[in-house]
């Protein structure tokens, strides 16, 4: 989504990248489960998607929750108390973008977290002291580039020469880089830099970037202050962004109960959004303190699903090969991502919603 005074382009097209062309596999996936999705929410003979009283004592949680619109179905299963009639008492710790949100994890802030893909792939290089236990988000039109005409800035292969930001080791990193690729350039061929989010938009418009690679809310801040001088590239299929659960292995050994009960909440969740979009979109709205109009734009190109599938470790290999093949970590062992994802406690709640073969 971009502003209406920022214009358009989504370049040539070319043979894509290998992880965009495992996307028809994904998109095949997305479109089995969606549908299977369906079936259950107006046949939902087990209650799945209505309100469970869940025995035993409350359990505390503490959740990571980035501000990123993909985190949709986590900010509504919080506001509409979800969480609390799973039996949680959450204390939700925000962070500003996934990866961000993924060091939190790390550093023992909280013990489950939302995070995209790429992130999720760069802590990995590390540390594998992490599980995912489901994804609850996906676009394949997330991340833009967003450009000045005022330095000679017309099409995609403009690009090449000029000041570039992103926030690194992020999936808009990755979107630059397959983005690059596909327009026949690399990182070399362009003068890369690392920002946090809250400073590209400022840099941009002071002109020390010529352009920078986001997501929303950033671009739609940065077209609104740029004007008729703003340049939006986008390019849909090129990169399909995951959202997903992330939790320490420590919380799945000690206290499974807790990650099986955030699952049936963030369930809940899903429904609400497919029923309520306009409602579920306030909700998001207030949580990234963005307009509504601005979240109802991007909304038709999020999928807000729980589920498990394969293309998830498709697309972790691949991204997992792009940071190896870059030098952008000191290892060169590609992890294995299907030891790294837990299956159990979303099946214990929903098994239809799992379709990646463990």
């Amino acid at each position: 989504m971009h502003s209406p005074e920022a214009s358009r382009n989504t370049g040539p097209g070319i043979k894509p990248p290998k992880s965009s062309r495992s996307l028809k596999t994904a998109v095949s996936l997305a479109l089995v489960l969606a549908l299977a999705g369906a079936v259950f929410y107006l046949l939902d003979p087990a209650g799945l998607f209505r309100t469970k009283q869940f025995a035993g004592p409350r359990e505390a949680l503490t959740l990571g929750l980035a501000h990123e619109s993909l985190a949709a179905l986590a900010m509504i299963a919080r506001d509409r108390g979800y969480f609390s009639e799973a039996g949680l008492d959450v204390t939700v710790k925000g962070y500003k973008s996934g990866s961000l949100a993924m060091k939190g994890l790390l550093a023992g802030d909280v013990a489950m977290t939302t995070a995209a893909d790429i992130p999720i792939v760069f802590e990995s290089m590390a540390r594998r002291d992490f599980r995912i236990v489901a994804t609850i988000g996906s676009s394949d039109n997330e991340p833009r580039i967003i450009a000045r005409k005022d330095r000679d800035v017309k099409v995609p292969a403009d690009l090449r020469g000029k000041r570039i930001a992103t926030q690194k080791a992020s999936a808009v990193h990755f979107f630059l880089h397959v983005f690059l690729l596909q327009n026949g350039m690399t990182a070399e061929d362009v003068t890369l830099s690392f920002l946090k989010p809250d400073d590209l938009v400022k840099t941009l418009v002071d002109g020390e970037i010529d352009a920078f690679s986001m997501r929303e809310p950033y671009i739609s801040q940065a077209a609104k202050q740029l004007g008729d001088n703003a340049l939006v590239f986008e390019k849909p299929g090129l990169y399909r962004k995951t959202f997903n659960v992330v939790v320490t292995a420590d919380l799945l050994k000690n206290r499974p109960e807790v990650v099986r009960r955030a699952m049936h909440a963030l369930v809940q969740a899903e429904a609400f959004a497919q029923k309520h979009p306009n409602q579920a979109i306030q909700i998001v709205a207030k949580v990234l303190e963005s307009p509504p109009a601005d979240i109802a734009a991007i909304w038709p190109d999020s999928v807000l699903k729980v589920s498990l599938d394969q293309s998830l470790l498709v697309s972790l290999e691949d991204e997992a090969k792009w940071v190896i093949g870059s030098k952008l970590a000191e290892t060169t062992e590609t992890p294995n991502y299907l030891e790294m994802v837990h299956v159990g406690s979303l099946k214990a709640v929903a098994p239809f919603l799992v379709s990646l073969i463990h």
